[in-house]
C-alpha cells in the first residue's frame, strides 16, 4: 500500500520512490547510490511525513555518501534561503544572466507609453532587449499564478508600445519574461505561451528551467554553502558576493579581507565553494 505524504503546499500525495532516485541524480549521486539511500528513506517515513522531513533524511544520508552532492541537493532552499525580501533573488538572478553572456541592470526606471515602470532585471544580448520581473517565494507550496503573468505582461506591453515609437529602436527585439523560484500553475503556463511571455521557473521550461540554468554552469547562491549564516548574507551580498563561484574564485587571503567576516567563517566559506565548484 502506498505513503501517503504532505507536500509543501498542505496537500497530500502518495510516496513515490522513483521521484526521490531522480532528485539524488540530478544532484550527482550515481544511480546505485541514490537508490540505495531512496530505499533507506522509504523504509523511514511514515504515514503523512512532509516533504521537508523526507528532504532533511535524504540531505543527511547523502552527505555520507559525498558532501558535495549533499550541498547541491540543498539547492532549492539555498534560493529560499535569500529571502525573506525578492531583492537578493533579483541580483541572484541578474548573475546568472550575466554567465550566459546577458549584459544587466537591476532595478531600472523604464518610460512606457502610459506610466513609468521600475524593471527588476532589464537585460541584454544581441539585438534583443528583455524586461523581466521576479517574484520570490520563501515558501515553496506557493506557486506562481496567472495572475502574475497577466500583471507582467501587461507591463512589458506599455513598454513595448513606448520603444516601438522610437524608429531608432525599430529594429529591437523585446520580450517579458517572469522568473520565479517556485512552479507556475497551468493557467499562468498556458497564457504566457499565448501571448510569447517568456517563463523561466523551478522545473519550467524543461530544457531552460531555473533549476537546470543553474546547474549547468554551477552557478549556486552562496547560501547553498552549509557555512552561510543570516548574519553574514547582508555582508556578502553588500560585497557582490552573490555565487558561491564568486568565493572559489578567490585566493583565501584575498576572500577574508574582501568579505569582511571573522578568519573562522571565511576560511570554512572558502573550503565549501572550494568543494563545490571545483570538483570535476
Amino acid at each position: 500500500m502506498a505513503t501517503t505524504i504532505i507536500k509543501a503546499s498542505g496537500k497530500p500525495e502518495e510516496f513515490h520512490i522513483q521521484k526521490l532516485i531522480n532528485s539524488l541524480i540530478r544532484s550527482g549521486a550515481p544511480e546505485d547510490v541514490a537508490l540505495s539511500i531512496a530505499k533507506k528513506v522509504e523504509t523511514q517515513i511514515s504515514p503523512f511525513s512532509h516533504t521537508k522531513h523526507i528532504f532533511r533524511m535524504a540531505k543527511r544520508l547523502l552527505r555520507q555518501y559525498n558532501t558535495t552532492s549533499g550541498m547541491r541537493y540543498s539547492i532549492k532552499k539555498a534560493i529560499y534561503s535569500l529571502g525573506p525580501s525578492g531583492y537578493s533573488f533579483e541580483k541572484y538572478f541578474a548573475r546568472i544572466l550575466t554567465a550566459y553572456g546577458y549584459l544587466v541592470e537591476t532595478n531600472r526606471f523604464i518610460e512606457g507609453y502610459c506610466v513609468t515602470h521600475e524593471v527588476d532585471v532589464f537585460a541584454s544580448k544581441g539585438t534583443g532587449r528583455f524586461v523581466i520581473e521576479c517574484k520570490y517565494h520563501s515558501n515553496g507550496g506557493i506557486p506562481t499564478d496567472v495572475k502574475e503573468a497577466l500583471y507582467i505582461h501587461s507591463r512589458f506591453s506599455d513598454i513595448k508600445r513606448a520603444s516601438e515609437l522610437l524608429s531608432e529602436q525599430s529594429a529591437t527585439v523585446y520580450q517579458g519574461w517572469l522568473v520565479t523560484n517556485t512552479r507556475c500553475t497551468s493557467d499562468a503556463i498556458k497564457y504566457a505561451e499565448c501571448v510569447g511571455l517568456k517563463i523561466v521557473s523551478w522545473r519550467y521550461p524543461e530544457k531552460n528551467s531555473l533549476e537546470k540554468m543553474i546547474e549547468d554552469n554551477r552557478l549556486y547562491p552562496v547560501t547553498i554553502l552549509p557555512a552561510t549564516k543570516k548574519d553574514s548574507l547582508d555582508t556578502l551580498f553588500r560585497k557582490d558576493i552573490i555565487l558561491a563561484q564568486d568565493i572559489a574564485e578567490m585566493d583565501e587571503q584575498t576572500f577574508i579581507k574582501k568579505s569582511g567576516l571573522d578568519s573562522i567563517t571565511s576560511r570554512m566559506l572558502k573550503k565549501q565553494a572550494d568543494e563545490l565548484c571545483n570538483r570535476l
